[in-house]
């Protein structure tokens, strides 16, 4: 070997990968996939006509995660960045006068999002939502326990569907979020609102969906009156359960709608926060395609 040579130089057999590095350790092998995985996988696939995995299975197997807390706006559930927001919420929501008083989210409305809430929605797919909504619902019982609220104090309130649409389209996609929310978190729900027709949102600009939603709901009174008589501690939080936030207007009504409906009950309003929960949150152009 000439003194040019490097031990480096020398020839291998078998051949390695020219970016191997002695001591580097190899990459972790993919997640085992049982048998009865596979059978259920094909089943899905195969029989039920669903596209890909279930949404559990797919997170599961791809490490998908919600997003952290600080990588969106506590206010507004908008994406956010480093020191992007402080306590009154983000430059997207600061100067704006909000119905509610918590946003949550799971992720921003795209890619295995998207195409898992248009299954639901649009293909009745309810595994997917409930994978979501279990999802939704330790979120929701994470930041009760922090702001330490008893599970008993707070209520899961989904948006109504009007019964003609649920007809339609052949699912409740809302209430298959709610109740997986409910039964991951151990918070009950109230349907407190009811729905009246409505155009479908679709396509529709921001100022054309606040318009179409304005005066959408209506409280039930019923609900809301066994909801905080009935129970052994004052409703202290009001959980309002969606697929998707784009422009907030369905949000904004449904919160307007229940905020109306607490604050005669023995001054529960003026002690109650509104909280708004959603699967996605669209972004920017994104806004059109929620929908």
């Amino acid at each position: 070997m000439s003194p040019e040579s490097s031990p480096t130089d020398l020839f291998h057999w078998p051949p390695r990968q020219i970016d191997e590095q002695p001591g580097t350790a190899p990459p972790p092998p993919p997640p085992s996939i049982s048998p009865i995985e596979r059978l259920i996988d094909s089943i899905e696939t195969d029989l039920l006509g669903r596209v890909g995995l279930s949404f559990d299975r797919w997170a599961s197997r791809n490490q998908w995660a919600p997003d952290a807390l600080d990588t969106f706006c506590w206010r507004c559930a908008g994406n956010v960045g480093p020191h992007e927001q402080d306590g009154e919420g983000c430059a997207a929501c600061r100067a704006t006068r909000l119905p509610w008083d918590r946003a949550m989210r799971l992720s921003a409305y795209k890619d295995e999002i998207r195409r898992e809430v248009l299954a639901l929605k649009f293909k009745a797919w309810r595994p997917g939502g409930r994978a979501l909504g279990s999802m939704l619902g330790q979120l929701i019982r994470k930041q009760i326990d922090h702001s330490q609220i008893p599970v008993s104090s707070a209520r899961i309130v989904p948006i109504p569907m009007h019964p003609l649409r649920r007809i339609r389209r052949g699912v409740d996609h809302t209430e298959v979020l709610a109740k997986a929310a409910s039964a991951s978190s151990g918070i009950r729900i109230c349907k407190a609102l009811r729905a009246l027709h409505r155009p479908e949102q679709i396509g529709l600009s921001s100022t054309a969906r606040a318009r179409n939603m304005k005066n959408a709901f209506r409280g039930r009174p019923k609900a809301i009156h066994d909801a905080i008589r009935k129970n052994r501690a004052p409703v202290r939080v009001w959980v309002l359960i969606d697929d998707v936030r784009t422009t907030g207007a369905t949000f904004t009504a449904a919160s307007k709608a229940l905020r109306s409906g607490i604050s005669p009950k023995r001054g529960q309003g003026s002690e109650t926060a509104i909280w708004v929960c959603s699967v996605g949150v669209a972004q920017g152009r994104n806004r059109r395609e929620a929908m």
